[in-house]
């Protein structure tokens, strides 16, 4: 009698692939630190840079004659450093700026309901918003504030001004006013609201002329720019004029979007970086929102910046609209806005963009082709109170005088057509 065999032994099967990725895990680190070698390893001039400017942080804060917060001067440095940039539109943002930004680009913020001009003046307020606590205080445009929360305002950038003004919901801020009909500067304590810009406006301004404005390039306005027109055409619009004066523009992809709605075919516009092509153009697509055989004017001022801007010179560059009031701001710069771990930020200048016909609209801005409502130049020695008067009347003036040519132009067209 023979013994039954042995049960065969389990003997654990080595896996094949691991030798392999242990290969590859070590050729993936050594691709990292030679990465790190030759590319990203600072210089010597680098790394001796890199200790003088912790060593002179260290000596501001040990020497200086009085403490100074090392918060302060690490914003100060990268000020400096985007401030060295060629580039007026390229800056640094704290994270109270950034918050900012971010509000504007969504059109919705907190604040007490003012527009300042958008080019470089004394305080005057430009506009103030219907039903916004500015308006409920009774502050008018053409006032000039002179102060907030007691801090002299009458020589501060305009976007420190700003975020001055601007603030949490619910809080209040105290407004000095100088104003034409009085001697006597004026206080207002105003609480702070929620602002909600209406970006998009239109109107039947004649029985066959629509008018559509537009304040902002904020997030998804070229939705409210559809429905505006197809409302005013709906209404009977057979010409459209198209108020872009003061606005400062904002996000490129609603400017080409708006621009794709009165266009079938051409390019809207190109960018370049470093001398170079950085995308393919964008193109009208064959399909409108306004029929092209509805005569377009588009109105401009000195305060219509960049997409706007776009929006002007691509439909004046493929001869579908007539530009109507005074030259532009001539800002050609595509800016990115890049957020830093500790919540502030840089808008950088990343490339710069030609619209249809290689036009450039960086320095030169868009020149209209029919000039009117231009400002006069500023009488020497006003008071402060004659200033805030003088902007107001020639504000109302100007524009005026855009919106009569403008008429002008689309009623000729209609007569043509």
């Amino acid at each position: 009698m023979t013994d039954d065999p042995a049960p065969p032994r389990f003997v654990p099967r080595r896996h094949a692939y691991l030798p392999v990725l242990s290969w590859v895990l070590v050729g993936l680190v050594f691709a990292w630190f030679a990465l790190w070698y030759f590319v990203y390893r600072p210089t010597g001039e680098e790394r001796l840079q890199q200790a003088a400017f912790r060593e002179g942080l260290d000596l501001i804060q040990t020497h200086y004659v009085q403490d100074i917060d090392r918060e302060r001067l690490y914003q100060g440095a990268m000020r400096g450093m985007v401030g060295a940039l060629p580039d007026p539109y390229s800056v640094y943002r704290t994270p109270e700026q950034m918050q900012q930004l971010d509000e504007d680009t969504r059109g919705e913020f907190g604040g007490i309901g003012i527009v300042l001009p958008p080019w470089p003046e004394k305080p005057v307020v430009d506009e103030v918003i219907e039903g916004g606590p500015a308006q409920k205080a009774g502050i008018r445009a053409g006032d000039v504030i002179t102060q907030v929360d007691g801090v002299d305002v009458l020589e501060m950038r305009r976007d420190k001004l700003v975020a001055m003004v601007r603030g949490k919901v619910g809080t209040t801020v105290e407004l000095r006013i100088l104003r034409e009909s009085t001697d006597e500067e004026l206080t207002f304590k105003v609480e702070r609201g929620r602002i909600e810009v209406r970006t998009v406006k239109s109107e039947m301004v004649a029985p066959d002329i629509g008018m559509l404005s537009l304040m902002m390039f904020d997030e998804n306005c070229s939705d409210e720019v559809r429905k505006a027109l197809e409302n005013l055409t709906g209404q009977g619009a057979k010409g459209i004029i198209f108020d872009l004066r003061s606005d400062s523009g904002g996000l490129v992809k609603e400017a080409i979007s708006i621009c794709d709605m009165f266009l079938d075919k051409g390019m809207i516009l190109s960018t370049s970086s470093r001398g170079e092509l950085t995308e393919p153009p964008a193109m009208a697509t064959p399909k409108t929102v306004l029929s092209m055989d509805v005569p377009v004017v588009i109105l401009v001022n000195g305060g219509t910046a960049s997409a706007s801007e776009i929006v002007a010179g691509s439909l004046q560059a493929l001869g579908r609209a007539t530009v109507v009031g005074t030259v532009t701001v001539g800002k050609g710069a595509v800016n990115q806005v890049f957020h830093l771990p500790d919540a502030s930020g840089m808008v950088i200048t990343v490339a710069h963009y030609q619209l249809a016909g290689g036009k450039i609209i960086e320095g030169n801005g868009v020149k209209p082709d029919v000039v009117a409502g231009e400002w006069p130049e500023r009488p020497q020695g006003l008071s402060l109170q004659e200033l805030g008067e003088w902007y107001r009347t020639n504000r109302e003036k100007t524009r005026s005088e855009q919106m009569d040519a403008a008429l002008r132009v689309i009623r000729q067209k209609l007569g043509a057509d």
